[in-house]
């Protein structure tokens, strides 16, 4: 059993309902099916404390429809990459830190609730990132929902009817 395989093994047993739903996509290359969020907290910390995995590398966020997908990217001594994926539902968009066992991971949490509307519990009070002071609460650039063409970069506001006006 290769590395890869022992680390599917021990969350497998761990984790039963990850069963059929955690693959080695390649080598170094460890992928979860979106999980639930309960699920999401019970794993984090036998990541970190069991497996080894104590550097997270990135968080992406996709909109799925009726859902936000946070896909969270830790490594491993070995430099394997450990990718679980959280589903949250657009109707209640939370997610819980995982910044006090990865203080890396500080700036991508807030670019999920600038850019995705996810409001992440027990983050430090911290400036926005990325967008700019100013941004209307609100407004997520990065849902299939929001139309760039409707925010007017002038009044920093967005617009529900008719098009904003391009800045000159």
């Amino acid at each position: 059993m290769n590395r890869e395989e022992e680390i599917v093994s021990r969350l497998c047993g761990a984790f039963p309902f990850l069963t059929d739903r955690i693959c080695v996509r390649q080598k170094n290359r460890i992928f979860t099916d979106p999980i639930t969020r309960e699920e999401f907290e019970q794993i984090i910390p036998f990541v970190h404390d069991q497996l080894g995995f104590y550097r997270a590398c990135h968080v992406v966020g996709t909109d799925d429809g009726d859902s936000i997908g946070l896909l969270y990217i830790f490594s491993d001594q070995d430099s394997i990459l450990l990718a679980l994926r959280e589903s949250v539902p657009k109707s209640d968009p939370q997610a819980k830190s995982i910044c006090n066992l990865y203080p890396s991971i500080i700036l991508h949490e807030r670019e999920i609730i600038d850019l995705f509307g996810v409001m992440v519990k027990g983050l430090p009070n911290g400036p926005h990132y990325p967008l700019p002071d100013g941004w209307p609460e609100g407004n997520y650039p990065m849902r299939k929902d929001w139309d760039p063409k409707k925010f007017n970069k002038q009044t920093m506001k967005y617009e529900q009817s008719g098009e904003a006006k391009e800045n000159g």
